[in-house]
């Protein structure tokens, strides 16, 4: 009984080890990735040429989040400044995708899942587009 619950224990410690640095890795470069799409983004759609998110600039954060960090497109969600905002005024952008899981025993003994299900950034800018 003692040598199957030193094992059971072992597994375990062992499972955290290896995995549970991964899974934060890998929550963390996601994260990293939607701001670093969403910040490249607000700074398109403030351009002078832009003045707004474009439905050009809107797939272009969307295929970047798909095809260089291998997301599904299902489930990510943007929202933004689509009208025209003339100079001096704010361009604003948030951009969901779906979390990945954070801890590899979350449910074991009891706890409950206190993740957020989608991580969420937010970013804004001064538009430069004249008005005319």
């Amino acid at each position: 009984m003692k040598a199957a619950l030193v094992e059971l224990l072992t597994v375990y410690i062992v499972m955290l080890l290896l995995f549970q640095p991964v899974l934060h890795d890998i929550y963390s470069t996601r994260a990293r990735a939607v701001e670093m799409v969403l910040d490249a983004g607000v700074q398109q759609a403030a351009a002078s040429d832009n003045g707004r998110f474009t439905p050009e600039i809107i797939e272009s954060i969307v295929g970047t989040l798909e095809q260089t960090f291998l997301l599904d497109r299902s489930g990510i969600r943007f929202e933004g400044t689509t009208a025209l905002t003339p100079r001096g005024e704010y361009i604003e952008g948030k951009l969901a995708v779906t979390s990945t899981p954070r801890w590899l025993f979350r449910r074991m003994f009891g706890a409950i899942d206190r993740d957020p299900p989608d991580i969420v950034r937010y970013a804004k800018q001064m538009s430069e587009a004249p008005v005319r």
